[in-house]
Parts: C-alpha cells; structure tokens; sequence
C-alpha cells in the first residue's frame, strides 16, 4: 500500500486496505476487522466502503482502532473522512490545507493536495509554462511581470519554488524544464483547486476583450436552444477540441507566449420540470 497521504479518498484507501491485508494474511476477513475494531455487524466495513453507509464520529474511533494507524496516520484519516464526507466547498478547502500540513518531509511523489496547491493559485500554471519559456535569469522581478496581470515578486519565486519542490518543474545547468508536458485531473482534491483556477480565468476572459486587441484574441460567444442529448454531444465535442489544441501545443517546439484556452457551456434557462411562477 501507499502511505495514507497519497489517499484523497478514505474509501479506495479502506478497500486498499483490505486487498493487502488479505494478501498478507489470509485469515483476514470483514468479520475480523469488526472484531477487532469492536463493531457488531461485519456488513459496516464493506456499507462504509462501498459508499453506502456514511463513517459517522461514533464509528470513526473504532475504525481507527481496527484500521491499527499510528497517530498522525489517524490524523490524517480522520480528516480525510470529514473531507469525503463534507458537503460544503469552504469547508472542504480548511480540510485540504489541514491535509497538505500533515504531509511528511521527506518527498517521494506527488500527492492529491499537490495538486490542489498548483491548481487553487492560477499563477502557478502560468509560472510552470512561463519559467521555460524567456530568459529571466533567475530574476523573479522579472518573472512576476512577465505575468498577465502582473503578480509579486514573492509570489512568483514561491510559485516555482512550490514547482520545483513538488516536481512540477526541474532545473537542470540553469534552465528550467517540465517534468511532465501536461497534467490532467479528474480527482475531488483537483476539482476544488480548478474551480478557484477557472473562476479566475473566466474573469480573465472578460476583461480581455478590452485589454487586447482582436489580433491577440479570440473570443466568440454562441446562444441557443439544445436538448439534453445535444448537450451530451457538444460536450463530447468540446472534450475533442481540447485534445486537438493539446495535440497542436505539443507538436510547438518554439513556444513564445502563454496563452489560456476557455470554452464555456453553461445554461441560461431553467429546466421545463422546475416551472416559472408568474406574479399573481
């Protein structure tokens, strides 16, 4: 198993668990864990597990106790489940920074709240792309305002300090480079920083259309009527045009410039079952 950290889901890291300590030990079973654990029904493991039951704080003592975690393993379960569990997005984000201050020292690989740091600071993903791209020399005034808007000194030296720290970039013989050419997401973790990300750029957007002119920019806007199956299909054309533009970028081997990409499609109308009350 990977160590507890690497977890951004308290369910994937019960099943896997699970899997490993049956490797182990074949004679270990949901019946076990729940004796162990002081639990009546072995059902609970496997209702947690599988989503179907939430681990309430009542529980959440004796799964720690069958789960055998020292204490700052049992720090990080624990609010990793408030995490999981949490409905509320601001919530969400003072447990993720309680996640992120819990990682060990030593560095290893990437884990969930990395990528939450690199996506909730937008300059960040212009910084990683920015770094290899001009000449500044390890000037970091430079770099900040080489960035539109402009951002601080500090600010940019933390942003690829965090980068370089986390593996985002390398510097190899004075030069900055990508470990990887693009990062892709899809976990919970990464969804809460993109949002922040893509709130910030469609404010962007916005204040583009005046501060540049039609030859540096693009932006079209397109409404209509569609039905829930023409959704489904523009979106999946939307998908296809990104790994178009991803194809494009990656065969550019003389970069200049950072660019943002946005397409938005998002509804203007309410649905027909929600209904409309007139004034009466």
């Amino acid at each position: 198993m990977q160590r507890i950290e690497f977890y951004d889901d308290f369910r994937v890291y019960l099943r896997e668990f699970y899997e490993d300590q049956k490797r182990r030990f074949p004679h270990f079973s949901y019946r076990y864990f729940c004796g162990k654990a002081g639990l009546k029904s072995p059902s609970h493991f496997i209702e947690i597990m599988d989503g179907k039951r939430k681990l309430t704080s009542k529980m959440l003592d004796s799964f720690l106790k069958g789960l055998g975690l020292t204490e700052s393993d049992a720090r990080y379960f624990t609010v990793l489940v408030h995490f999981n569990q949490s409905r509320n997005s601001t919530e969400k984000q003072q447990l993720l920074l309680q996640m992120r201050g819990m990682k060990r020292k030593v560095k290893q690989a990437l884990v969930s709240t990395d990528y939450f740091e690199y996506y909730s600071k937008w300059y960040n993903i212009v910084i990683r792309e920015l770094a290899c791209l001009i000449d500044w020399n390890d000037d970091y005034s430079v770099l900040a305002k080489s960035v539109i808007p402009p951002i601080r000194k500090i600010e940019a030296r933390e942003s690829v300090e965090f980068l370089l720290q986390a593996g985002f970039l390398k510097k190899e013989n004075g030069s900055y480079t990508q470990t990887e050419p693009a990062i892709t997401s899809g976990s919970e973790v990464c969804s809460l920083g993109i949002r922040s990300y893509n709130r910030f750029m469609a404010e962007r957007a916005h204040k583009a259309i005046d501060e540049f002119p039609p030859t540096e920019r693009d932006i079209q806007t397109l409404t209509v009527g569609i039905s829930r199956d023409s959704f489904s299909l523009i979106k999946q054309e939307m998908q296809e045009f990104f790994s178009r533009v991803v194809r494009i970028v990656d065969d550019d081997k003389s970069a200049e410039r950072v660019y943002n990409v946005n397409v938005h499609l998002f509804p203007l109308s309410i649905k027909p079952a929600d209904g409309v009350q007139g004034d009466e």
